[in-house]
């Protein structure tokens, strides 16, 4: 019989914590992938940097390889823990906490360049973005970035709603429903290997919410290339 594990996305970072590990063939692929984006994007490449949604810190050696000094921050302590685990291993001077972004332990303009990357919006309310957002404004120096990885996860769902999909090897999701007062796709998360299911929240959004919010708060917004938006504080 299957076990129900409540609301939680823990099954699925289990199963790709591949993807976020630098020791990883797919890490090691998605280093390389994340270093081609940015090299060619990034408005400012020296620094100080906020890693926002770190997970084992893939992102962070990233930043850190192009040039700036990286403090990543991540609510799951599993994954900083790892994160520092492999700091150590690499000779890398970038720091980890566990750290919730609505909250964030810095002083004002502390970085040049604040990072949201591998596509993190989907943990977050619009609402809670707009806390996010508001904190990031203050730690952000005057002339300072945010980066922000994202891609048009509404258009993906009004594709592809009523198919079920494999999200990591013998990890299913299936399509439940659609909150549309607080914006997010409700998800069944089944794991046939060890027989559990979970159900998760999937915010939804797209470029459009994704600039009204930025611009709300003060934010002027460029789109680039390879699902990047480039946004400073209104100077």
């Amino acid at each position: 019989m299957f076990k129900n594990l409540g609301y939680t996305d823990a099954p699925l970072y289990e199963k790709t914590r591949d993807e976020y590990d630098i020791e990883t063939e797919r890490g090691r692929e998605r280093f390389t992938e994340l270093m081609e984006i940015l090299s060619g994007n990034l408005p400012v490449r020296s620094g100080k940097a906020l890693d926002i949604g770190c997970n084992a810190g893939l992102s962070s050696f990233v930043l850190e390889e192009l040039g700036f000094e990286v403090v990543g921050i991540d609510i799951q302590e599993k994954a900083v823990k790892r994160a520092k685990e492999l700091a150590r291993k690499q000779g890398s001077k970038a720091e980890f906490y566990v750290m919730d972004a609505k909250n964030l332990e810095f002083d004002e303009n502390t970085f040049d360049l604040v990072a949201l990357l591998g596509y993190p919006l989907a943990h977050f309310s619009i609402w809670d973005f707009d806390e996010v957002l508001q904190q990031v404004k203050r730690v952000l120096k005057p002339q300072g970035w945010i980066v922000i990885q994202e891609s048009d996860f509404l258009w993906t769902l009004i594709r592809g709603f009523n198919q079920p999909g494999l999200e990591a090897e013998g990890l299913v999701r299936i399509n439940i429903d659609v909150n549309v007062y607080e914006g997010y796709l409700d998800r069944l998360l089944i794991d046939f290997e060890k027989e559990v299911f979970s159900k998760d929240k999937f915010y939804i959004w797209s470029p459009w919410i994704l600039r009204y919010v930025l611009e709300k708060n003060g934010f002027q917004v460029e789109f680039k290339e390879r699902d990047l938006i480039i946004s400073h504080p209104e100077r």
